[in-house]
């Protein structure tokens, strides 16, 4: 390897009783693509917060060059080139590429803008003019927007967090040549954290691997390590289930007809003409790039979204002009992409939240009964594995794959007919991830029509009985799932169809 640029030594952090790092050592080679894995809770964000300057350690310490920092600060971390990409785009809307590109007083491309636009916008394949509003793009193109703002503020370490979970399979594979061409070329030093093997294997040099707030594993090396010893750093033995499609299809249970919505805001998040059917005993997978109109399509169909045009009907019932109530009535369930903040409430107790669906079952006359919520809670933590603490504690207390069971629990202890499913695994770790699958499969069992919102083609082409891709708001392809593959779908995700 190479000159080690950055390294941690004997990092530990806690919060509260919760020791978020424990004595992680971790380092960096200087033009080389690093990997990260671990379970969610494993660190990961909190080592990578202590980088950035965000958390102080409470022991350890960080070397850059040789030398060592006696507190990292966020100002002081920019300084030395560390830089992040979150998970969440942090641009701002109504400016343009250019404003967005030149704002920090870091930027080192402000007399030259021009050259250095037109080098990294052929590394990232992005064929647009520097004077487009943001809001204007297409979440792949704010994603590279997102990367450029490092490269114009001259960070030389670029923390890169689950930067492909917006991407189509065409664009993460551009990606991966435009961060290999950065390491090259310009010598940035990146760190690639996610929770996609077949990424970590594909995009790094190095793995690393965390768990429990311990790094388990330092400098794998990634050409001769096994998925399976990735796997069993992580979490231990965990076996990946394969999913029989052989299950008997019922009647139509789910059934849209030429919905259209007009977004006041405009780009795609509008629906066009969009027609569907869901037989009982059946999972259609909805593929697309996030902003499509697919959160859209789910609020429509859940009753939260009023104003459209065309028709929804649940079990042979129309329900267009009725709400969230009348169609809970008709035994459907939602499960929205967005867990805490519209699936569940933040700041408010983990019995609370496990109530919210079923609180009249919970009553005693016009009050709240506590046994009986109680009740209820231990009956969702046994039939579903939630592993919780004190009920009154903040639900953001759990874990999110904790979280993500908590409310799939609620919402499918009724055996639901009908299921709208958004992103229901996104950003969990493997064994989350099968046990919320098998979750899934067992109401599919049971007779449930499914409708699976998901960004991960590897989750859909596993789960699904047909695929549907949505692109600006149109349904563009439907595939059986035996004829899909990545190629594709992930060309009809883009717009392309063959």
């Amino acid at each position: 390897m190479t000159e080690k640029l950055l390294e941690a030594k004997n990092i530990s952090k806690s919060f509260g009783k919760i020791q978020a790092l424990d004595n992680v050592n971790f380092h960096l080679y200087k033009g080389k693509i690093h990997g990260l894995l671990g379970e969610n809770g494993a660190g990961k964000s909190s080592l990578m917060n202590v980088l950035s300057g965000i958390y102080q350690p409470e022991k350890g310490s960080i070397t850059f060059k040789g030398e060592r920092q006696k507190k990292l600060n966020p100002e002081l971390a920019a300084k030395l080139g560390i830089g992040m990409v979150h998970q969440e785009f942090r641009l701002i809307e109504n400016f343009t590429i250019k404003d967005n590109l030149t704002l920090s007083k870091a930027n080192i491309y402000i007399n030259d803008f021009e050259d250095a636009y037109k080098k990294y916008s052929e590394i990232f394949s992005l064929s647009i003019n520097h004077d487009s509003i943001i809001s204007d793009l297409s979440v792949g193109e704010k994603q590279k927007i997102e990367i450029m703002k490092l490269i114009f503020n001259n960070n030389s370490i670029m923390l890169l967090d689950e930067p492909t979970a917006v991407l189509t399979p065409q664009e993460t594979n551009q990606l991966k040549n435009s961060l290999e061409t950065l390491s090259k070329e310009d010598e940035k030093t990146i760190v690639f954290i996610t929770h996609k093997l077949k990424e970590i294997k594909e995009f790094t040099e190095t793995i690393f691997v965390m768990k429990n707030g311990q790094m388990v594993a330092e400098d794998l090396k990634t050409e001769s390590v096994k998925d399976k010893e990735l796997i069993t750093l992580m979490m231990g033995e965990i076996s990946t289930s394969v999913v029989k499609k052989n299950n008997k299809k019922g009647s139509v249970k789910l059934e849209v007809e030429n919905i259209t919505l007009n977004s006041d805001i405009g780009g795609f998040n509008n629906l066009v003409d969009v027609s569907l059917n869901i037989k009982s005993g059946e999972i259609l997978g909805v593929a697309g790039v996030s902003g499509n109109g697919q959160v859209e399509l789910a609020n429509i169909i859940a009753g939260i979204q009023t104003n459209f045009g065309g028709n929804v009907t649940i079990k042979g019932e129309d329900v267009s002009e009725k709400g969230v109530k009348a169609r809970k009535k008709l035994n459907l369930s939602y499960i929205p992409e967005n867990r805490l903040g519209v699936g569940l409430a933040p700041g408010v107790s983990i019995l609370d939240n496990s109530v919210v669906r079923e609180y009249f079952s919970a009553s005693y006359g016009p009050h709240l009964s506590k046994n009986k919520m109680v009740n209820y809670l231990n009956l969702l933590i046994k039939e579903f594995s939630i592993k919780t603490g004190e009920p009154k504690a903040e639900i953001s207390t759990l874990s999110g794959g904790n979280m993500q069971k908590l409310l799939m629990g609620r919402e499918l202890i009724s055996n639901p007919e009908v299921i709208i499913a958004a992103q229901p695994t996104r950003g969990l770790d493997v064994s989350a991830v099968e046990a919320l699958h098998d979750l899934i499969v067992n109401q599919r069992n049971k007779g449930s029509a499914i409708m699976l919102i998901s960004e991960d083609l590897d989750e859909l082409f596993k789960l699904s009985d047909r695929l549907i891709v949505i692109y600006e708001g149109r349904i563009i392809k439907e595939f059986d799932i035996d004829d899909a593959n990545t190629n594709n779908v992930g060309l009809a995700m883009a717009g392309v169809i063959e």
